[in-house]
């Protein structure tokens, strides 16, 4: 047998076995997130307190929802103030069913949008997920086929762990 064969019957094997095996088995458990209803102020502290440049967002239930970045985060900081006057009258209004009318109060508002907004009002919103008990092989495809490092995985929707590039290569051998 030539040493061609030999390395493509070593990755046929190795292919089939990552198709049937659960992403479970290489997913770390152990995942840093956001609560959505944290200010973005709260989410920027943690991002940089935990030192990652992003985290994936959860509800309340730990249905995932999202996932924030400290790009999102700088982008909202550095957004115009009509822009985080909106967010800042959009978390008023889901929090008392009315507009700000005060203008005067509404620009003093406007001032501490990273206070008063919420990591939900600015996160990204469909984050590459799969079911944890998916093959290595078809969450290795759909890494490939959306450019994603990162696959969060779910149960029912609800966060239970994280697979990285690097589990995939070492999982490759």
């Amino acid at each position: 047998m030539s040493h061609d064969q030999n390395n493509n019957d070593t990755l046929t094997t190795m292919t089939d076995t990552l198709g049937t095996t659960p992403v479970r088995s290489i997913m770390s458990p152990h995942v840093t997130c956001i609560y959505e209803g944290w200010s973005v102020d709260r989410a920027r502290h943690f991002l940089a307190r935990h030192n990652v440049s992003q985290a994936p967002v959860i509800a309340s239930d730990h249905q995932l929802v999202g996932v924030l970045s400290s790009g999102e985060i700088a982008g909202f900081l550095n957004s115009d103030e009509t822009y985080r006057a909106q967010a800042v009258n959009d978390s008023f209004r889901r929090a008392t069913g009315t507009e700000v009318e005060n203008l005067d109060e509404l620009t003093q508002w406007v001032r501490r949008a990273q206070v008063y907004c919420t990591a939900h009002q600015i996160m990204r919103t469909n984050p590459v997920s799969a079911d944890a008990d998916t093959s290595i092989e078809t969450v290795r495809s759909l890494m490939l086929a959306q450019q994603a490092d990162v696959i969060y995985l779910t149960e029912q929707g609800v966060l239970v762990g994280v697979v990285t590039a690097l589990d995939i290569l070492a999982a490759l051998g």
